[in-house]
């Protein structure tokens, strides 16, 4: 019958060390994933954002690397904040910052914003499982993960959401992950700051 033991057949079993060393690692990340999120969530209730558009680069200019390191992290978690970690790069950038912190510090920010949307895939996906093109990108991500968080972290798109929630989803190990996104997020965000060392200038003399 199915599931009888053959004679002289060896079933490997893992010994209870194991299985109780793999059980917690497994409540350890969690416990790390949650305590990220609750981080992101007090840091969009409790911090202010500029009231509007004229603003955003006075905000950047009194808060300096703080205050990119803010926006990327809200601004990859919530879509009502009001500039993307990119274009807060790109401002710093044309303010005089150094683009390559801006670089570190907008990537890092996006990148433990984008750990919510980790837990929401981890803890199951919803009706956004059913969307055949999420279903393209968990595939992707199943066969190629490091290559593609890495590649859709680089380079602006509208699917890193949903590689992101693959990710979890898929159980990919968080460090893993933080450390792939972080890596493509800090690239594409220090070519916004070095765009904007070089660019900003010549648009606020256009705009005036």
């Amino acid at each position: 019958m199915e599931g009888d033991i053959l004679p002289g057949e060896i079933v490997e079993e893992k010994p209870p060390d194991t299985v109780e060393v793999s059980q917690r690692k497994r409540r350890y990340s969690i416990a790390i994933l949650i305590i990220a999120v609750a981080i992101v969530v007090a840091v969009i209730v409790l911090v202010d954002k500029p009231d509007g558009s004229t603003d955003y680069w006075e905000y950047i200019r009194n808060t300096g690397y703080v205050g990119v390191l803010l926006m990327a992290l809200i601004g990859s978690t919530s879509p009502i904040w009001p500039l993307p970690g990119s274009w807060a790069a790109f401002i710093a950038g044309g303010l005089g910052l150094n683009p390559i912190i801006l670089g570190l510090v907008a990537g890092i920010g996006e990148t433990i914003g984008e750990l919510t949307a980790y837990m929401a895939g981890y803890g199951g996906q919803g009706a956004i499982a059913k969307w055949k093109r999420y279903k393209q990108i968990e595939g992707w991500t199943a066969r190629h993960g490091a290559i593609t968080i890495f590649l859709l972290s680089a380079v602006p798109n509208f699917f890193i959401k949903l590689v992101v929630m693959a990710a979890g989803a898929l159980r990919y190990p968080w460090w893993k992950f933080f450390f792939l996104c972080w890596g493509g997020k800090t690239i594409k965000d220090f070519c916004f700051a070095l765009a904007g060392a070089g660019l900003f200038g010549v648009i606020m003399s256009l705009l005036d």
